[in-house]
Parts: structure tokens; sequence; C-alpha cells
């Protein structure tokens, strides 16, 4: 998935909006509850849930079985087999497979919900670009062994649709009553054609004037659909900061009301300019606790899927130090890659995330990532707010670790859904 999300900015400016709208008692300032000017402006609605925060955090934090250590610096803790003090309630796994693994890579079907192929482009109006290796795999014997084997395990199998291109997310946005009907005809052939369960939209916009718009758009997207296959589901992907910023692109309150999950992409919040956790569980300017709480604050949690990244960043560093100032931009790299490459992980108490340190050709560097105890504190802090699971962006990307499996699932089987069809 593309690296375009808006990240800890959103927040502080949402806070100073508040504030500066509060003060001048606007009309337009109901979403602040604001009132006529006062002295003493109440906190803004991300103040308000810092304490949901915080007692979610420690609730996670209890629910596994690990020694966490307080000092930063300190050697990484392992996941113990018994990952959890007691297993968590059973919940939904996704797990995304890009189309340049099928046939090379087999996820293990078991310990999932659902599968979400990635992807078929999104063209200009709405259309499929039927071009493209994710469009040709569709017709590929590897992906029908996928398809068909993830059915045998009772996964649902998504078919996602993908732009991050503003003129072509534009497009939609300006003719939505169009757009999203001829999506939805383009799409349900390549479902029934392929035995698929639904569709997951990874529309990546970044513009506040298609806001609106694309909220008209996935409400005719999704009607259409459902009135050619009532069966079939509809997941969205949506951005961290996105629950309760005015000027995002997801209208997540509005949007909730036409698709069954949010897949929330709870990565890639790395601050800039420093070594730092791509998906912290707290203590950060933006982390999976306040995307979460801000998202349970506006719609059913049980709709929320939290995304964990299995990937990290290896920044160039200036020094061994944690959150030590970059001297270039950093480079992705996959939880298996992390682990071959043999660096002994740290622990960060503050983001509750590991982290590495080495030195290339005299170069500093710091990888910041996320591993089975890290994960497995998300998906404990997911059961505190009462989502409908976890997900992770990418399958291949953790080398089939059976730690990484058993921090997702939680002590027990994942969530079954039923099957369009079946």
């Amino acid at each position: 998935m593309a690296s375009t999300r808006r990240l800890a900015a959103a927040r502080i400016a949402f806070s100073l909006i508040a504030s500066v709208l509060g003060a001048l008692g606007c009309a337009a300032c109901g979403i602040f509850g604001a009132g006529p000017a006062t002295t003493t402006q109440p906190p803004s609605p991300a103040q308000r849930l810092i304490p949901v925060e915080q007692a979610a955090v420690t609730r996670a934090e209890g629910a596994v079985a690990v020694h966490l250590p307080t000092v930063s610096g300190r050697p990484a803790p392992t996941l113990p087999a018994r990952a959890f003090v007691r297993p968590l309630r059973t919940h939904q796994v996704v797990g995304f497979l890009p189309y340049w693994e099928v046939g090379s890579f087999t996820p293990d079907f078991r310990s999932l919900t659902t599968l979400a192929y990635w992807a078929v482009g999104l063209a200009t109006g709405g259309a499929i670009a039927e071009s493209g290796e994710g469009y040709s795999t569709l017709s590929s014997s590897g992906f029908a062994l996928d398809v068909s084997q993830a059915h045998a395990a009772g996964d649902r199998v998504l078919l996602t649709v993908f732009s991050d291109n503003p003129s072509v997310l534009h497009s939609i946005a300006a003719s939505p009553s169009k757009a999203g009907p001829l999506l939805a005809s383009k799409v349900a052939p390549l479902l029934s054609d392929g035995n698929l369960d639904g569709v997951d939209l990874d529309l990546e916009g970044n513009s506040t004037a298609d806001r609106d718009g694309f909220v008209r758009f996935v409400a005719a997207f999704s009607r259409t659909l459902r009135s050619l296959g009532p069966s079939w589901s509809i997941m969205l992907d949506t951005y961290p900061t996105s629950a309760l910023d005015p000027l995002d692109f997801f209208d997540v309150k509005a949007l909730a009301r036409y698709v069954d999950e949010l897949f929330v992409m709870a990565y890639d919040m790395q601050q800039p300019d420093v070594a730092s956790a791509t998906a912290p569980l707290t203590n950060a300017p933006w982390s999976d606790a306040i995307t979460l709480a801000e998202y349970a604050s506006v719609m059913p949690a049980r709709r929320i899927v939290l995304g964990i990244p299995l990937y990290g960043y290896d920044f160039p560093a200036t020094s061994r130090f944690d959150g030590a100032a970059t001297t270039g931009p950093p480079l992705a790299v996959t939880y298996a890659e992390i682990v071959a490459a043999g660096h002994a992980p740290r622990w960060d108490p503050a983001t509750e995330t590991p982290w590495t340190v080495f030195k290339r050709d005299g170069q500093w560097h710091q990888t910041w990532f996320d591993d089975p105890v890290s994960i497995a504190l998300k998906t404990a802090l997911a059961a505190q707010f009462g989502c409908a699971g976890v997900g992770v962006w990418e399958l291949g990307m953790s080398g089939s670790d059976g730690s990484v499996t058993a921090a997702l699932l939680g002590g027990r089987p994942p969530l079954k859904l039923p099957l369009a069809n079946h």
C-alpha cells in the first residue's frame, strides 16, 4: 500500500483548529462542541480521549504474558509459547496477499479470516484498469489455487481495488453517481468469475476537496454492488489519522454506513527526520492507541480492523542512540529481512516496539519495526477496544514466522465468517 498518509501533524493541527474555532464562537463549529467564546475552552475531542487511550494500553500490556523492559535500549523480549495471560476473544485476522506473491508464497489459511488479494487498478471515472500483473494474475492457476485453499479453510477472499493517483481519485469524487455504479458493474463479473467473496477498496486520496464526493462515490458503489450480489462484503482501507480530522480525505463517520468493515492502515506513523517507530503502540505524536480511541468514538468498534505492518524502516542516523536524527530517507525492510540480518533487537518502552542499531560503511543505521511481542500488544489493544480484529500488510513479509501468527490470533482460532455463495 502506498505511503500517502497524513501523519502526526494532523492530530496537532486538529487540536489547534478546535481551539481557534472555539475561541471565535464560529457557527460552523458544532463538530468541536464549541459555543460562544469563553476564557477557558473545553478540551478538543482528541484531548478528551487521552484517558481512554491510556487505560486501554495498560490493559493490553497486562494481557500479554511478557515482561516488558522499562529502560530504553534493553534487549527486546521474546514471545513465549503461551503468549497471552488468557486467550483473547475470537476475532478476525485479515491478511493481504499481493499479486507478486501468488504462486510463490502460500499463506497459513487456517490462521486467517480474510485473504485480501492486492490488487487491480482503478482507472479514471470508475473503470477497472484491465492491464498490469495485478489484473492478469486473476486468471492464473496460482490465484485459483489460493482461492480454493482459502475457501477450504473457511476464509473469505476479497478483491482489492487500488489507486493513489490524485487525478483518478478526483474523477470518481467529481462524478460519484456515475463512477460508483460503473466500478460496481466492472467488479461484479470479476467476483463471480473468480468465486470471490467481496471487495476491498484501497483508494488512497489526499485532497480535502474530494472528501464529500468520495463519500457519495462509496455510497453509490455499495448500493449497486449489493444489488448485484447481496452476499458480497465490502471493506474500505483508511488512514490512522482519519477519524477526527475534518480535513482528511476520508470522512470515517459517513463512510462507515456504507461498508462492512474499515481496515485502518495504522502504519507509516514514524516521525519526520528522526529514527522512530512506524507503528507505535502509544507515547508518540500518533499511535495505535490514539487511532483506535478516535475511531471508536465515531463508529462501532466491532467494524474496525486494526492494520499492523510486517515491515519496518532502516534509518541512516547520526548516532547509535534511539531516536537519533536521520541523515537521509529511510528504506523499507520486511520483518523476514530484519530477522535474517541478525542484529540484536532492543526495546523501546515508550512506543512498545523493537529496534536495532548497527554500522554499515561507517554510517550508523537504526531499524524500527514490529516483532511478535509488539504485534501481540497491538492485538491485545484491538481487543480492549472491541475491534473486529487485526490485519497485516502483507503476509509474505513475515517469512511464515509462527510467532507472528500466534501474536495475531490471541490464543484462539480466528473467527470464520460466512462466505459468499457457499
